[in-house]
């Protein structure tokens, strides 16, 4: 692993542009805000997070392995990959639109521990993953971002690799952040109130089931 690379690596232009996409407003971060007002805890939220850096992940490796080419070379290929993707995020918006309209169904019951039963966690962490998985763009965006931080000539494996795992580290921390001032909010409570009312659960609801829909249909025409 060559010293450019660490210092690619360490260098404020790489880091601030990998926390500027990675912060930006897209699937992964709208479905960690709809399980954090459905199930208000932190291991299903947590659970979809892994999922996502597991697909997240394999994307780096996609891309640092000229995998993703293939799909680039094969538009139907990529269209199908898009429309699966679609569909999860689609699902998943009605859903939360669904549960908006349906406040009495709108979320799991805790159990009397206060947590959520543990089988669904794995359901959680595939659900992330899909979420991830199912956006092809994720693994041809990495194609070209990562290498442009590198000199011209052909970068190494290694140094693409330490570059995706600096991004990944972000994209863990930021969903770390996102998830406690999440759960934070839902569950603060004021002066005997309820921690989070029903109206404002649904509200919460509605508004991720939309952008998700919305995110579902750009996916799709793009």
């Amino acid at each position: 692993m060559t010293s450019t690379a660490l210092a690619v690596a360490a260098s404020p232009a790489f880091l601030a542009s990998c926390t500027a996409v990675i912060c930006s407003p897209g699937p992964d971060s709208m479905l960690v805000l709809r399980l954090i007002s459905r199930a208000r805890r932190r291991p299903p939220v947590l659970a979809a997070a892994a999922g996502m850096l597991i697909a997240g992940a394999g994307y780096a490796v996609a891309a640092i392995t000229g995998s993703m080419a293939v799909v680039m070379l094969r538009p139907e290929l990529f269209l199908a990959w898009q429309i699966a993707g679609a569909s999860v995020l689609a699902l998943t918006g009605a859903r939360a639109l669904w549960e908006a309209l349906r406040p009495e169904q709108a979320g799991p019951q805790p159990s009397a521990a206060g947590e959520p039963p543990a089988g669904r966690l794995p359901r959680h962490l595939l659900l992330g993953f899909l979420c991830t998985a199912g956006n092809p763009k994720v693994g041809l965006f990495l194609t070209v971002f990562l290498p442009q931080f590198l000199p011209v000539e052909a970068p190494s494996a290694a140094a693409l690799s330490l570059l995706a795992l600096v991004y990944l580290a972000i994209g863990a921390l930021w969903l770390l952040i996102l998830t406690e001032v999440g759960v934070r909010v839902v569950t603060r409570r004021t002066a005997g109130e309820a921690a989070f009312p029903p109206l404002a659960a649904r509200i919460g609801n509605a508004v991720a089931g939309l952008v998700l829909l919305g995110l579902a249909l750009t996916l799709f025409v793009r």
